[in-house]
């Protein structure tokens, strides 16, 4: 069976210096895409994005934060778009484009739903619509998990402060006012949690910024949208964008919602996508989903400015076979994920009962009932996988999953401790069932 790839369009803060400059001496999509993205943006006052990439010195990330704001994410959408272009005419076909934040609208670019003439006003509107929130909010990136986070939040009593990306499983974004986030960056320094400021200059994905959301419409008013050709997920609504959608309006609230990676990881993983291809520079994204999953393979072509091309190949080499088919989407408020045709969407079935009470026979209900719970297949739950550390389930989760546990086997109520810390692999948790499950429940 082909490998399933999915490409990834990170955000805002993919940008390197001398990104694609080798790429476009064997690639003619990137100065072709760049020419064109060039005399688009000039109609809306933004400088050539071309002489920033390609210049003799090609400026760093804080210089750019000091242009206007076009310039930047315009470099960001275009080298999106030039390397899912050059990678698709080479053969490779994504089984589905994730964009994470300001990358949704050069995966919607790249399905099709829009021309990239609407993809460079797309961007133009953006920045205009958050132009008066600039300097009033910021981001942050904490090593932790949203659940540590939040508690951080709450010890802090900071209200304005919100959870604005969960990333992975110990990578969780917070979005607020200024102040609010540099006392968020004592108090993680004090618990030895790592604490960094992103490069934006405004607080993304924050509810205080729902009038972003009704100028973004504003200025989109009068864009068109088409049927697309490749399945888009939308981390921020949680679900597959349909043609019916009103794509202008969902790309309008994703400045005020927060974006969930890790559950479009899973959800992917799920459905066997084993190769992540992240179409701007840095290894942002492809990172965070290898901290999500075990065993999937990742490629971040745009990492080093010097090995762009060889980077590139290696896409094409190994992804130059997936394919995707796609159902067509059934309506805009449960439209699914990409699937094969065929595949059926019904209730999971009951948790059998094992034969006998045996090992084996333990481990393979566990891996039923977190397989179902997860939406992970049984192949990755292995009696050894460490289910934080490699699987990526919060202390939440496994809580909730450790009850049903002793539900199910009818623990006795002396041994219903939760000691997730102990119970950390399938392999623990079913040496604990034989130890101290109901005899009947094991059989």
């Amino acid at each position: 069976m082909p490998r399933r790839t999915a490409f990834l369009f990170p955000g805002l803060g993919a940008y390197s210096p001398g990104m694609l400059a080798q790429a476009r001496q064997d690639h003619t999509q990137v100065t072709e895409t760049l020419d064109a993205i060039d005399r688009l943006s000039a109609e809306h006052g933004v400088p050539p994005v071309s002489d920033v990439l390609f210049g003799a010195v090609p400026p760093a990330i804080d210089e750019m934060m000091d242009r206007p704001a076009e310039l930047l994410q315009m470099a960001i959408f275009g080298a999106s778009v030039a390397t899912h272009r050059l990678l698709v005419d080479a053969g490779v076909r994504p089984y589905a484009l994730v964009g994470h934040s300001f990358g949704e609208i050069a995966a919607l670019v790249c399905s099709g739903a829009f021309t990239l003439e609407d993809g460079v006003r797309l961007v133009c509107a953006r920045a205009e619509a958050l132009q008066e929130w600039e300097g009033r909010g910021a981001m942050a990136a904490v090593g932790a998990d949203e659940e540590l986070v939040g508690h951080l939040i709450g010890a802090l009593d900071e209200p304005d402060l919100v959870i604005g990306c969960v990333n992975g499983p110990r990578q969780t974004v917070i979005s607020g006012p200024v102040d609010a986030i540099e006392r968020a960056g004592k108090a993680a320094a004090a618990l030895d949690l790592f604490f960094t400021r992103l490069y934006l200059p405004y607080a993304s994905h924050h509810p205080s910024m729902r009038g972003a959301v009704t100028r973004f419409i504003m200025l989109t008013e009068g864009i068109g949208q088409r049927p697309m050709d490749h399945p888009v997920i939308s981390p921020i609504h949680g679900r597959r964008y349909a043609d019916g959608d009103d794509l202008l309006r969902l790309l309008g609230e994703c400045l005020v919602l927060p974006v969930r990676f890790t559950d479009t990881v899973r959800q992917l993983h799920a459905r066997g996508v084993t190769g992540y291809v992240e179409t701007g520079a840095l290894k942002a994204l492809t990172r965070c989903a290898e901290l999500t999953v075990p065993g999937i393979t990742t490629y971040a072509p745009l990492l080093d400015p010097e090995r762009e091309s060889e980077a590139l190949r290696s896409v094409i080499t190994d992804c130059g076979d997936s394919a995707w088919a796609p159902p067509p989407p059934s309506t805009p408020e449960a439209a699914p994920a990409p699937t094969d045709e065929g595949d059926e969407h019904e209730p999971a079935p009951g948790i059998p009962e094992p034969a006998s009470a045996d090992r084996e026979a333990v481990l393979g209900r566990l891996r039923d009932l977190y397989g179902q719970a997860l939406e992970y297949p049984p192949e990755i739950l292995t009696a050894d996988a460490r289910l934080e550390a490699e699987l990526g389930v919060d202390s939440l989760k496994q809580t909730a999953l450790l009850v049903r546990v002793a539900e199910e086997f009818k623990l006795a109520e002396g041994s219903r401790g939760l000691r997730i810390l102990e119970l950390n692999s399938l392999g623990a948790i079913a040496d604990h069932v034989i130890a101290h499950a109901d005899g009947q429940a094991v059989r």
